[in-house]
């Protein structure tokens, strides 16, 4: 009943002065956005993309003006009042908005894969990649999209994935370097991070030889809450 009451609540632009002020208290308070209004972790990774925490509508009307089309959603269904708010600042600054579900502590399934990155080539650039901190996922699509689309060979892309952004490898969220790490092992000559992934991928061989460490994972998970 309140996933219900959430969808119906937050999966649309607000109505009224009291609906914008109810979003804006739940995105500042609920959903942590007070600290992003400090550090917003919006880098720029080329002419064609760029990374954030979840955006402000302020930082959605940044990104419009200096050249932004395209806004890509990383965290999915997930009910909060950045999300009204954003549909509402995308549609006023006349940017696409896509929401898709990645994970940062998880791999992705070979299909999960494929529907991200078909998302991504999809989306009309410039485009802001983005999830709650701008950390991880971003960080992960970062990657992919400096490799995929932009032709970055793959260690200068996995920079992405950095202490830089608040990425913390010896974290759970360390499993998403370990995708690339393992590609980069296991790959033959001139096979492609795709034709990998559709053929010899295996998220579940690859999490089970994954170890966190302790303190990091405890950072991560119950100070930071990343999602």
């Amino acid at each position: 009943m309140r996933r219900a009451r959430d969808v119906a609540r937050w999966s649309r632009p607000p109505r009224s002065r009291v609906e914008r002020l109810g979003a804006w208290a739940n995105m500042l308070l609920a959903d942590h956005g007070i600290f992003r209004l400090v550090w917003p972790n919006y880098h720029w990774l080329s002419p064609r993309a760029a990374r954030s925490a979840q955006p402000s509508p302020g930082l959605i009307r940044r990104f419009a003006r200096e050249g932004g089309r395209s806004v890509i959603s990383l965290r999915g269904g997930l009910m909060f009042g950045s999300l009204p708010l954003e549909i509402e600042a995308c549609a006023e600054a006349g940017l696409s908005f896509t929401r898709i579900t990645a994970r940062s502590r998880q791999l992705p399934s070979r299909e999960e894969f494929a529907e991200l990155v078909a998302v991504m080539r999809a989306a009309e650039p410039p485009v802001l990649y983005h999830c709650k901190s701008g950390a991880d996922r971003a960080g992960f699509v970062s990657v992919l999209h400096m490799h995929l689309i932009e032709g970055q060979p793959l260690p200068q892309a996995m920079r992405q994935l950095s202490w830089r952004y608040g990425h913390l490898r010896h974290a759970k969220t360390g499993i998403l370097d370990r995708f690339f790490e393992t590609y980069l092992a296991e790959a033959e000559p001139g096979e492609g991070l795709e034709d990998w992934v559709r053929h010899r991928y295996d998220p579940a061989r690859i999490a089970a030889g994954f170890r966190p460490m302790l303190a990091p994972a405890i950072l991560v998970d119950r100070i930071l809450r990343r999602e």
